[in-house]
């Protein structure tokens, strides 16, 4: 039943990124209307099927890694939608967009585990592992954006370089677009993940010194998750610190943007996907996010 629900949300998804991408080949105003109404559609069902696991386990829906995926994918579509009212009907947002949901969505169906069995936190520990998933979901939709945004300037850069003509209706936004809010969601990301990641070290650490039962919550350094998020918050430093030098804009800042993004979908997915042995998410945590 629950493969049904998602089905249902992420065939919406596709039916509407199919119509986004007839827009290469079909020019009428109908497709628009068409393609926010099957994206609404898709977002309207997802947030069904959020708000029935939030009621049936009593809790925000950020309680394992796949459902904190789950919302993540929900926001973007979000972000989509309003990205597709408030830009021009003629600029191509659910090329970009509408593929990362569904990537976010099947990635979550398939590679991470959906409730993971342990003892639970509760408490003081409960409340900031929340607060530590919050602030790591929130980075990633900036980062998600980032992502998003960086692809559009790569793009646009390449058909301008090519001297490619519009046709049928598509187009892309500007660089001056893209780059706008590309530095905007980069500045937006990293405090947000550098506050979730240390908020998730300083609990680890608690819980390790706690000892006996306890320390099963608690995640050593050497642990790949938190080497592979290590690594992401590097990334993520490099990138903001390329974001203020004139030197390295435009596209080696996008370049960058993609590799930050890669690490986050790897910390996030990838262990999981490649069954690499963690303790992180080994019991069923409140607020839990990689």
């Amino acid at each position: 039943m629950d493969r049904l629900q998602i089905l249902c949300f992420a065939g919406t998804y596709g039916l509407a990124l199919a119509v986004e991408l007839a827009r290469v080949f079909v020019r009428s105003r109908f497709r628009w209307h068409l393609g926010v109404g099957l994206t609404f559609l898709g977002w309207i069902v997802q947030t069904l099927y959020l708000a029935n696991l939030a009621w049936t386990r009593q809790t925000l829906p950020v309680t394992s890694a796949f459902e904190s995926v789950m919302v993540l994918s929900w926001v973007v579509a979000l972000i989509s939608l309003y990205l597709m009212l408030q830009w021009s009907r003629n600029v191509a947002v659910g090329f970009f967009t509408l593929p990362l949901v569904l990537g976010l969505i099947l990635g979550a169906a398939w590679f991470v585990p959906r409730s993971p069995e342990g003892r639970e936190w509760d408490g003081a520990t409960a409340f900031w592992g929340t607060v530590h998933g919050t602030f790591l979901l929130a980075g990633a939709v900036c980062a998600s954006l980032a992502f998003a945004t960086g692809l559009m300037y790569l793009a646009q850069m390449r058909r301008l370089k090519s001297k490619q003509t519009r046709r049928y209706g598509f187009s892309l936004p500007s660089l001056e677009q893209s780059e706008r809010v590309n530095r905007g969601a980069v500045v937006a990301a990293f405090p947000l993940l550098t506050a979730g990641l240390l908020i998730g070290v300083l609990l680890s650490v608690v819980e390790l010194r706690k000892g006996g039962v306890g320390a099963s919550l608690g995640v050593p350094w050497y642990d790949p998750k938190v080497l592979s998020a290590f690594g992401m918050w590097l990334v993520f430093a490099g990138l903001l610190h390329a974001r203020f030098r004139p030197s390295m804009r435009g596209r080696t800042v996008m370049m960058l943007t993609i590799a930050a993004f890669a690490f986050l979908v790897f910390t996030w997915v990838g262990v999981e996907a490649l069954r690499l042995p963690t303790a992180h998410g080994a019991s069923r945590t409140i607020g839990r996010l990689p």
